[in-house]
């Protein structure tokens, strides 16, 4: 269970006042629950049955297994919260428990931008290389990833003619263009349950896929949300997600409206772009919800100070941390010459070191007057990586919920369909 520390946020908000939120969570969570029942769209992560857990897991085992059979290298395209959420899940698996994975197929990250740039070294990495395409598309019309999937699958045709419809496999909704065109083609499709939606995809084949493909195992994922789901279902303070959602509200009805979304290790990098847009998507509406500002520590901390200054200003922060018993075995060595003036570490392990960093950056953010939320796992596995994805699914939606903001609502984006409008997209190409 991931543990959820408050000890630095009660100089902005009181246990009574934590306390006094219980009936807006209780609400939310209770909400929650009805609407899976009656089929709300995007709460299928609620839960799910065997029967699809089976047949998603066979499906993604046998293509990931055609994957790594066809090619050196998989390229994922996509550009939304499941490809964010394999991105990110990959790339925690292979910083923390390299040895899990085998590497025998690299994946390849594309189609997120429109760099000229990025397609042309794309190229050149594909120059001479066998590869297959993942594309990850719950809709299939997004601008992006529909440029990038489109060149490729012209390179690949180019390339392997009718053998290139067995290297391709997509990820979307059923219903979309994509799952047309893979019937057309004869491409392999992995069907995106629809009523998740993207950003709560971090339990599909759009993410369970990349990961079999490098080697992990996708069972392991979903039994560790499968846990989560059981553990978090409780409604009372006892419940970390209840703890985590309180805590935001009650910060932000305190006038603190920016969450800085912080960590030590780079490893979480990829989680906090794709936990930072979730909470963008699904829990900004109509000016209510907490703005959020994904930071990696130390190195932007000098950046935070800055900001922060010596006068209040309306954020808090909250740290992810891994309960690591690895680094009580690893000592700071000793040099006997000291030229960086750092003798007094020797001896000390690196978790002492990191853990005095933190507290130090507690004190300080305290006497600025910053709250700090802290979320610590475990450990980092496939198993404890489903927990998390869960964890924060939930947490932010009935942090949400009580907040008055529906985070299942359609998300529009007037900006692409602009840029769209632009380039020539018509009334009679939309039909």
């Amino acid at each position: 269970m991931i543990n959820v520390e408050l000890s630095n946020i009660w100089s902005c908000v009181s246990l009574p006042d934590l306390l006094g939120r219980e009936k807006a969570l209780f609400d939310a969570h209770l909400r929650l629950r009805a609407n899976r029942e009656n089929e709300r769209p995007f709460l299928g992560w609620l839960g799910q049955s065997d029967t699809l857990t089976a047949r998603t897991l066979h499906a993604v085992r046998k293509a990931a297994e055609q994957i790594r059979g066809s090619g050196s290298i998989c390229v994922v395209v996509g550009s939304g919260g499941a490809w964010l959420a394999a991105q990110a899940a990959l790339g925690l698996l292979r910083a923390c428990c390299p040895d899990a994975g085998d590497g025998q197929t690299r994946l390849i990250f594309a189609g997120s931008d429109l760099s000229a740039q990025a397609w042309l070294a794309l190229c050149n990495r594909l120059d001479g290389k066998d590869f297959c395409l993942h594309i990850i598309s719950p809709h299939g019309d997004e601008l992006e990833p529909a440029i990038a999937s489109r060149a490729i699958r012209w390179m690949m045709e180019r390339r392997y003619g009718a053998d290139s419809k067995r290297r391709i496999f997509l990820s979307t909704s059923a219903g979309s263009p994509l799952a047309a065109m893979a019937q057309d083609g004869g491409y392999t499709l992995l069907p995106l349950p629809t009523e998740r939606g993207g950003d709560y995809s971090a339990l599909t084949s759009a993410v369970l896929l990349p990961l079999a493909v490098a080697g992990y195992e996708p069972l392991d994922m979903l039994e560790g949300a499968a846990g989560a789901w059981r553990e978090y279902d409780l409604r009372a303070f006892e419940n970390p997600v209840w703890l985590y959602a309180g805590a935001r509200h009650a910060l932000e009805a305190r006038g603190r409206q920016c969450e800085a979304l912080c960590t030590f290790d780079p490893a979480f990098s990829g989680l906090l772009r794709w936990w930072k847009q979730l909470l963008l998507r699904r829990t900004c509406r109509g000016g209510a919800g907490l703005l959020p500002m994904p930071m990696e520590l130390p190195g932007e901390q000098d950046a935070l100070d800055a900001a922060l200054g010596t006068g209040k200003r309306p954020v808090f922060e909250t740290m992810l941390r891994v309960s690591a018993p690895a680094l009580r075995r690893i000592n700071v060595e000793m040099d006997w010459k000291d030229y960086d003036g750092l003798g007094y570490l020797s001896g000390r392990t690196l978790e002492e070191v990191e853990r005095a960093g933190f507290e130090a950056l507690c004190a300080a953010q305290a006497e600025r007057d910053v709250p700090i939320a802290v979320l610590e796992l475990e450990q980092v596995d496939a198993y404890h990586l489903g927990e998390l994805f869960y964890f924060l699914e939930l947490s932010s939606a009935i942090c949400a919920l009580a907040d008055g903001v529906d985070p299942f609502t359609p998300v529009t984006f007037p900006a692409r369909e602009d840029a769209a409008r632009a380039l020539g997209k018509t009334e009679e190409t939309e039909a």
